[in-house]
């Protein structure tokens, strides 16, 4: 069963003062921060209660999802780190323990008091409301739960740092693997480092196999290698679904999972995450060297693939078969499970493919990223056993996207 957690957010300045066509940081909640704060004034004299009350509950929501949606939150380990995420526009997250829901609920009938019991605190704001919930818990002997601590650091490390803080009740945020704020303030190199926090190698951001697409697709493959640098750096999932097309995540996944000439191999996890919140397993990022070119001169005729069937009905008279079918692919489960029927999938047909001899794919793209992500993570798998087993056996995948009539362009080689 999940469990919803509570997680305070420290949100930066220009996130409160302009819309998201201004500041690009894909949150847009200042007009729901006037509101909200418009509520609190009319609730305090008690001006048409019951419509405002309402109100004010929307507008709070609107503000967590707005946040919790983002794709910018990142956990930290010290003072410095919560600063260096905020200059670079990501949003610092901790996770607060269960005693401090606990300790909440005597706040009922203080609430308008520095805005305690609210759930969001702009940066002007935040010093009084600071000082505030210092005075309050320490009147209700609750100053040293562990909960009412790391809250008042990382108010204070907030502050710091010129931001706001939003609390977000979540179920799917990961729990927190970044140290304490109480030991972040102290510079503590106490406890674990955050799972997943990684310096990324220089080389990841130095490829660009899309500069044949077109000016739009373009920069969707540059936000895309940003948000995955991002996820790794912070062990977050990226989302498929909303924004990238198939083709573009194809092309940008190849960039992350092959090393350069000269490179050794490392295996990151990218975690993945779909549009209806399910996760998948992670994507092997860096885990693999690219063959010599010579090694793609192979004998064996290519196989001319559509990925999944009844999509592209035109593309039937030009190919061997389609990979998928579509009815199997597109029964009633999450969409992470349609990933992992995609890649158990893959892995049975390739496995049995090369146990017959070298295999060459002309995979014709027909959507789906589900599809997609399970498919290419099924061909990095095995092209990772091929390897290890140092098996005289080459698979070679020519990914073919759609460009209109009877055009399709040729991708980057998985090989």
């Amino acid at each position: 069963m999940s469990t919803s957690r509570i997680y305070l957010c420290a949100v930066p300045r220009d996130i409160w003062t302009e819309p998201a066509t201004a500041h690009g940081k894909q949150a847009d909640i200042a007009r729901f921060v006037s509101d909200a704060l418009g509520c609190e004034q009319r609730i305090a004299k008690e001006v048409n209660l019951d419509n405002e009350y309402s109100r004010y509950t929307i507008c709070c929501q609107r503000i967590e999802q707005e946040i919790a949606a983002s794709r910018r939150l990142a956990t930290f380990q010290t003072a410095e780190d919560f600063l260096k995420l905020v200059q670079s526009g990501r949003f610092p997250l901790f996770r607060v323990t269960d005693d401090y829901l606990a300790a909440l609920t005597a706040a009922d009938e203080h609430i308008g008091q520095e805005r305690i019991g609210a759930s969001f605190f702009p940066p002007d704001s935040l010093a009084s409301h600071r000082a505030a919930f210092v005075r309050w818990s320490t009147e209700h002997k609750l100053a040293g739960i562990p909960g009412v601590r790391n809250r008042t650091a990382f108010l204070r490390l907030a502050e710091n740092a010129g931001c706001g803080v939003v609390e977000i009740l979540s179920t799917y945020h990961p729990g927190s693997a970044a140290a304490a704020p109480e030991r972040a303030m102290m510079g503590s190199e106490e406890g674990p480092a955050a799972e997943g926090y990684i310096a990324l190698p220089e080389f990841s951001q130095q490829v660009d196999t899309t500069e044949t697409f077109g000016r739009k697709k373009r920069e969707l493959a540059a936000t895309l290698r940003r948000h995955i640098r991002e996820a790794l750096a912070a062990g977050e999932p990226v989302a498929f679904g909303n924004e990238a097309q198939h083709d573009v995540i194809a092309e940008v996944l190849n960039e992350v999972t092959f090393v350069p000439a000269g490179e050794q191999p490392r295996s990151f996890a990218l975690r993945v995450v779909y549009a209806d919140g399910s996760e998948a397993a992670p994507f092997p990022v860096f885990s693999l060297s690219r063959s010599p070119q010579a090694e793609l001169n192979i004998a064996a005729k290519p196989l001319r693939v559509a990925l999944m069937s009844m999509r592209h009905l035109e593309l039937d008279p030009e190919i061997d078969f389609c990979w998928f079918r579509n009815r199997d692919v597109s029964r009633t489960r999450t969409l992470a499970e349609t990933d992992r029927f995609c890649l158990d999938t893959t892995l049975g047909q390739l496995r049995d493919s090369l146990a017959l001899g070298d295999l060459v794919i002309h995979m014709y793209h027909t959507g789906f990223e589900p599809a997609v992500i399970g498919f290419y993570r099924g061909v990095s798998q095995v092209l990772k056993e091929l390897r290890d087993q140092r098996s005289s056996r080459r698979l070679i995948v020519v990914p073919f996207y759609y460009r209109g009539g009877s055009n399709y362009q040729a991708g980057t080689i998985w090989q």
